[in-house]
């Protein structure tokens, strides 16, 4: 973060204290005591187990310059223990450390948007129903190629994790990419009001976590906040492939940029080629490589796009996307022999699920393409019918076995069953045990499984299940 002083800190966040004034450095923040370094500030958030100011003492003993704590009497008797013994013989008065606040989110948000307004890096909004995390990563790994910048931490894309992300920013930083997710309508525009991004990127509207929002249209509102945001002089980048997302560019005060297969799109593909674990799409007759399966292409012209609207050369940002590397569980192989293993188990939606279908089927040189599919969680009372659509959709692929498991699994069967399709490479499971004696029993060398349900499915276990299974394999194979 821009350094600050305690006393300056205090007037960023409008709190009080009993110290005098301090001109002690602020040099970085924590919310967790286990992590504070030397002249952080700590904000004693609420958890849900249990509230940050039972750990002050702990933080102020590793270093931290100040407390922020909520002001409520409650809370305040538990931080005004009168001494703080360290792990040597020194002790400090813990109520000098101590600055009270109402809210101490609302203080690190403030904090973070005092930190923004320091920087003259360029700002970058990434949201989507999905998506998002893929175009955040790949725009990250084009605009280093060129400049120097920082993107959202795994998936730090709420109230909390956008102002810690924020708070990373130095001087130092060309750019933020910050991926914004939302619960609920109107949890984007605090976001914005937090970040002020220059830039936003909208992937999908699609129906993923439909139970929390209510309505395919509220998920659609809730991602337009973004575009809304982008003040006269910023540039929203819009999928053109996505009806619910082109409609936003009536609410642009900005520039828009369309990115996308459609004809009329800015910066289009007209050609993608998948192998193994790579693909390349064609724009303007250039060639732009990344890994991962077909379905991300669209990532990859999002990141095109912010790359040359940066003003990079297109010879940059190919370099930039050859080298992005997927994140565990979002479609990265993790073993090759003896068979390969797709790891997809991080989340999935129904349009998620679909792109993985087709990476699947695209896998060239594989003996069987197996599917390990865990139920997509949230989606309320259109999960049925979206687990039934998934199955008329597998009916059709090029997949050759399909294992299913999880409450909706029927739905699945159904689906297939409803195309008139033969239903034998199709297989039911309620408990993972049994999903994985079946596995060891069709799976052969030169078999490609991709494994992909919602996280709370625990797939990985599958994942983790096949790699040790391979192991073994090749073990015996060797000796």
């Amino acid at each position: 973060m821009f350094p600050c002083n305690v006393t300056q800190l205090i007037r960023i966040v409008s709190g009080q204290s009993t110290a005098p004034s301090a001109d002690e450095p602020v040099t970085g923040v924590s919310i967790d005591s286990r992590t504070v370094k030397p002249g952080d500030a700590f904000f004693a958030l609420p958890g849900s187990k249990s509230h940050g100011v039972l750990y002050a003492d702990e933080a102020i003993a590793r270093g931290a310059v100040c407390v922020i704590a909520e002001s409520t009497t409650a809370e305040q008797n538990q931080v005004r223990s009168p001494m703080v013994r360290f792990h040597s013989t020194d002790s400090v008065e813990i109520d000098s450390r101590i600055i009270r606040v109402p809210s101490a989110l609302t203080a690190l948000q403030q904090l973070a948007t005092w930190n923004r307004q320091q920087s003259a890096a360029l700002i970058i909004g990434v949201t989507g129903s999905v998506g998002k995390t893929t175009t955040r990563q790949m725009i990250a790994s084009v605009l280093n190629r060129e400049f120097h910048g920082i993107q959202s931490p795994r998936n730090f894309n709420n109230e909390l994790g956008v102002p810690l992300s924020l708070l990373q920013l130095k001087a130092d930083h060309d750019f933020a990419a910050l991926e914004m997710g939302a619960g609920r309508v109107g949890d984007i525009r605090k976001l914005t009001k937090i970040a002020q991004p220059e830039f936003g990127v909208i992937t999908r509207v699609a129906p993923a976590h439909v139970e929390t929002f209510g309505s395919l249209d509220l998920i659609r509102q809730a991602k337009q906040e973004l575009a809304e945001a982008i003040g006269p002089d910023g540039t929203v980048f819009l999928n053109a492939d996505d009806d619910a997302v082109r409609r936003m560019e009536a609410s642009v005060r900005g520039n828009v940029v369309l990115y996308g297969f459609s004809s009329d799109a800015h910066v289009r593909a007209t050609n993608v080629v998948t192998n193994t674990n790579r693909s390349v799409i064609t724009v303007d007759g250039r060639e732009f490589q990344f890994q991962g399966p077909r379905h991300l292409a669209t990532a990859a012209l999002a990141a095109i796009a912010v790359g040359r609207i940066a003003g990079m050369a297109d010879s940059r940002i190919a370099d930039g996307l050859a080298g992005f590397q997927l994140d565990a569980g979002r479609g990265r192989m993790v073993n090759r022999e003896p068979w390969t293993v797709i790891d997809d188990s991080y989340n999935a939606s129904p349009a998620s699920v679909v792109g993985a279908i087709q990476g699947l089927a695209d896998w060239p040189n594989s003996r069987h393409r197996i599917l390990v599919l865990g139920d997509m969680l949230e989606l309320g009372q259109e999960s049925a019918a979206a687990h039934f659509e998934i199955g008329r959709h597998l009916a059709s692929s090029k997949v050759d076995h399909t294992l299913v498991y999880g409450q909706f699994a029927e739905n699945v069967v159904e689906g297939a069953r409803s195309t008139g399709v033969t239903l034998n490479h199709i297989s039911v499971f309620h408990d993972l045990a049994t999903l994985q004696v079946m596995l060891d029993c069709i799976m052969t060398p030169g078999d490609v499984v991709l494994v992909k349900g919602s996280r709370g499915m625990q797939m990985e276990h599958v994942v983790q299940w096949l790699q040790q299974q391979g192991s073994a394999c090749s073990a015996r194979a060797a000796a």
